[in-house]
């Protein structure tokens, strides 16, 4: 009898012992598993976390008005406004030796790459970048850029912006012989060296040209017009660039002077 037992016993433990090791191997294949799942979870985290994200650049905002000449055979003058709004006005003069032309472009500047473009029509129109604090230009005909020096824009004058925050609509001075016409919405104020007060007008009407904006006040013997053109004015006497070159025809005389067309 107790050689059937231990027989016995032999059978079993034969029996189980291969089920045990099996188990086993199936519990190390499963520990691998998992553990080659969170090496490679670990390797990707680490390969992520590794590479250096991109970094936006800040631009220096460029707002105030800044000039340069391109020295080609035909000389051309540069003037560009950089306004706080995102807009831009950009005077560009030819000089050939006999007559100058003078082409106005108008539209929105953005900060892109560590450069500040310009846009007319959704057209890039030009490309400009700081170099310290000198803002340059770069001329694809050249494949150069070019340094800009920033002129004293009148509008940031005390006088001058206290007046559009007044509800000036245009400002405009001249010499020889000295002058100054203000406007409001409904009436102009004009003023001459020779007179002791200005000449008050009611504004009868005003257009909208393609290259110039028109004012016009009259009495029964007085008519005053007033045209605006969008170009760049320095007025001889001060350090400062007006936005805007102003033409006054008083009856039948003329004067000629800078100002700001007030937005």
């Amino acid at each position: 009898m107790h050689k059937t037992i231990f027989l016995l016993v032999i059978f079993w433990i034969g029996c189980t012992l291969p089920e045990k090791k099996k188990e086993n191997i199936v519990s190390k294949k499963s520990d691998t598993t998992v553990i080659q799942s969170n090496d490679a979870n670990t390797a990707s985290s680490g390969t992520l976390n590794s590479i250096p994200l991109p970094t936006v650049q800040k631009i220096k905002s460029p707002n105030g008005i800044y000039q340069m000449v391109l020295p080609l055979k035909n000389k051309v003058e540069q003037t560009i406004a950089f306004n706080s709004d995102l807009t831009y006005q950009l005077q560009e003069k030819y000089s050939n030796g006999e007559k100058d032309s003078v082409v106005i472009t108008e539209g929105t500047w953005t900060p892109s790459d560590g450069y500040i473009w310009l846009y007319k029509d959704q057209i890039v129109r030009g490309r400009y970048k700081w170099k310290g604090d000198t803002l340059q230009y770069y001329s694809p005909l050249l494949k150069k850029s070019f340094s800009m020096r920033e002129l004293q824009d009148a509008v940031q004058n005390v006088a001058w912006s206290t007046k559009g925050k007044k509800g000036v609509v245009l400002f405009g001075i001249g010499n020889e012989p000295f002058w100054n016409i203000e406007l409001d919405k409904d009436s102009l104020s004009f003023l001459v060296s020779e007179r002791n007060q200005p000449l008050r007008i009611k504004i009868d009407s005003s257009f909208n040209r393609n290259d110039s904006v028109e004012y016009i006040g009259r009495t029964d013997s007085t008519q005053i017009r007033v045209t605006v053109f969008p170009q760049f004015c320095s007025d001889g006497m001060s350090e400062f660039t007006y936005r805007n070159k102003v033409k006054v025809q008083y009856n039948h005389q003329s004067y000629s002077g800078c100002g700001i067309l007030y937005k």
